[in-house]
């Protein structure tokens, strides 16, 4: 759990400097393609002073003359930045073994010669991806399953070849070389997300309303369910279409979709699909008024409407959260309130169907929520709503003494020290009753008013305890927090978990070689790489970009599942921020380093653009 806190964190900073990924997501298949739909469209651009592209004007038809010549022209004395680049990203386009992404990556090199206005070579490429594309409708199926790959493997390449400005031969090919209803919905739909994208909302809007017609007349049965997983493609693709829907605002259509699906659950309920939160996921990214949330609360608060379905908790957790949450951002707070009280009464639903676990799930699921929505409160100032919110914590003290932390240093902030005082006060663990009050201390050096803060942290000094390290280094008593941790037994969790949060507060502070030092001493990679990922990520804020670097290469032989994908996230933004600073030699180094050949070749012709 706490591997898990720690990784989405230094993931939230890595994503500070990256663009949207759901864009990727909508031409990359999602089950085998994740890790590198998260890295496909990274929109690096260069400076103002970089070299201008370079046409090539040479003709390049076979894979054997892309290849050769990417070979020499990276390999030449003085290679012009832009055309070395994106020559280097043809010939690991080239190499890729598998048709299909073989394509997809010709595609993507061809969209960025495109948007670096060389048409001509542009085209040379989309011809070729042509072909390919072509190939893999010839290839000799051995199976239903595998024929249906193949009409995926359609859906997918067309779109990203509407992506590169064939708009009208991708539609082409969707209507001629796809034969299932539910590939050509499927397709249509990405189309559709494609020349949203470019402006065209109203030819956009006519694919999404075909691709509605086309999934709904595929009378074949896409569900499975078993003991390890379950799964419905229809459901899938609609879940995908209700949110491209929205994208064109029709909020209407987009909403009749969504209630038309639900979720699964496996047999033994280790695993589900929540197609329908999906859905109004998708939905609620897309919109920014809170008409348009009301709107779509009053057909969220009915899930699921499917005779004969009882619904997942989960998926009314999922959604009802996101709506509370986007309605606080707009400022409004008696809505959000109210969805978020039937919000806590969810995680209370009880299933006897459901393994044993499942119950302890839905029940931190709901909590969790629920401190989240607490804590967005409070760092809004929206302290009698955040305290409102905080008493239906009750059954998580834990999670109410953290969100009351919070309300007390937001308090403090605005100099009202007597209420601040009076909610740290109510905090029930005395430690983190402690670390409340050092937070008042911290906002009280912040708005000036020094004195009350030297005198409350004087009487704090007898009540200090390693936990308090975070916050000591917060408030400027570095030696002290130091100090205090080495009092730790270091084979101790507590002592691991300290570290941990003393090194990501150095970090918040842009201190960094002190957050080295301590990370130096996690013992275990899964407490160490997010630490290290979260060093490295505020190092290419700070643009020092070697270093960051270096972070990077010392994690390139862990073994951590998450790793691999936050490491070439991390690459990627280093390469943009050498490309940014004119070094693209430094830029390729690091781009090439990407593990994933697609990802690698989107990365290096970005930064040709």
């Amino acid at each position: 759990m706490q591997e898990t806190i720690l990784f989405k964190r230094s993931l939230s900073l890595i994503q500070t400097y990256t663009l949207d990924i759901m864009t990727i997501l909508a031409s990359s298949k999602l089950a085998i393609h994740f890790p590198i739909a998260l890295l496909l469209l990274f929109g690096f651009k260069q400076p103002a002073q970089a070299a201008p592209a370079v046409q090539v004007t040479q003709t390049l038809t076979a894979s054997e003359s892309l290849t050769e010549l990417g070979i020499q022209i990276a390999a030449s004395p003085t290679p012009k930045p832009a055309e070395a680049l994106f020559e280097r990203a043809i010939q690991i386009a080239e190499a890729i073994p598998t048709l299909t992404e073989r394509t997809q990556a010709l595609l993507t090199i061809a969209r960025r010669l495109r948007e670096a206005n060389q048409v001509s070579r542009s085209q040379q490429l989309i011809e070729r991806s042509i072909q390919l594309l072509l190939d893999r409708v010839s290839e000799p199926v051995k199976d239903d399953y595998d024929k249906a790959r193949q009409q995926e493997d359609l859906a997918i390449v067309s779109a990203q070849l509407a992506e590169a400005g064939q708009v009208d031969r991708a539609i082409q090919l969707v209507r001629t070389r796809i034969s299932s209803d539910l590939r050509k919905g499927q397709a249509l739909n990405k189309i559709a997300v494609a020349i949203a994208h470019q402006g065209k909302t109203q030819q956009a809007r006519e694919l999404l309303s075909e691709a509605v017609r086309s999934v709904k007349g595929d009378t074949e049965d896409y569900a499975y369910e078993s003991n390890g997983s379950c799964g419905n493609e229809k459901f899938a693709i609609f879940s995908e279409i209700a949110k491209s829907l929205s994208l064109v605002s029709e909020l209407d259509q987009a909403l009749q979709v969504a209630e038309t699906i639900w979720g699964c659950n496996s047999a033994s309920g280790d695993a589900a699909q929540y197609y329908q939160a999906w859905a109004y996921l998708g939905i609620l990214s897309h919109l920014d008024t809170v008409g348009q949330l009301q709107q779509t609360w009053n057909s969220a608060k009915r899930m699921p409407q499917a005779p004969n379905v009882s619904g997942d908790p989960v998926e009314r957790l999922m959604t009802w959260h996101e709506l509370a949450d986007k309605l606080i951002e707009l400022g409004e707070i008696p809505l959000a309130l109210s969805i978020t009280t039937q919000l806590s009464t969810l995680s209370k639903v009880k299933d006897d169907n459901r393994m044993y676990i499942y119950s302890d799930f839905l029940v931190k699921m709901g909590q969790e929520n629920l401190q989240k929505i607490a804590l967005k409160l409070a760092k809004k100032r929206q302290f009698e709503a955040a305290l409102q919110v905080t008493q239906l914590l009750a059954d998580a003290p834990s999670r109410q003494n953290i969100v009351r932390k919070e309300i007390a240093g937001q308090f403090a902030h605005t100099k009202q020290l007597d209420r601040a005082m009076q909610v740290a006060n109510s905090v029930s663990d005395p430690t983190m009753r402690t670390r409340s009050k050092l937070t008042i201390v911290e906002n009280l050096q912040k708005v000036g008013l020094t004195t009350q803060a030297d005198t409350l942290f004087e009487s704090l000094i007898p009540a200090l305890t390693p936990e308090s390290a975070p916050e000591l280094i917060a408030i400027g008593q570095r030696d002290r927090a130091l100090n205090l941790i080495a009092k730790l037994d270091e084979q101790s969790d507590a002592h691991q978990r300290i570290l941990i949060e003393t090194a990501l507060q150095f970090v918040n502070l842009n201190q960094l070689e002190p957050a080295l030092k301590l990370s130096s001493k996690l013992k275990e990679n899964g407490n160490r790489h997010p630490v290290l990922l979260a060093i490295a990520a505020q190092q290419v804020k700070l643009r020092q970009l070697d270093q960051a670097m270096d972070v990077a290469l010392s994690l390139k032989n862990s073994s951590h599942w998450e790793l691999p994908l936050q490491r070439d996230r991390l690459l990627a933004s280093i390469a943009n921020g050498f490309a940014q600073l004119g070094q693209f030699e430094k830029a390729r180094q690091a781009a090439e380093e990407i593990s994933e050949d697609l990802a690698r070749v989107a990365v290096i012709s970005g930064l040709a653009k």
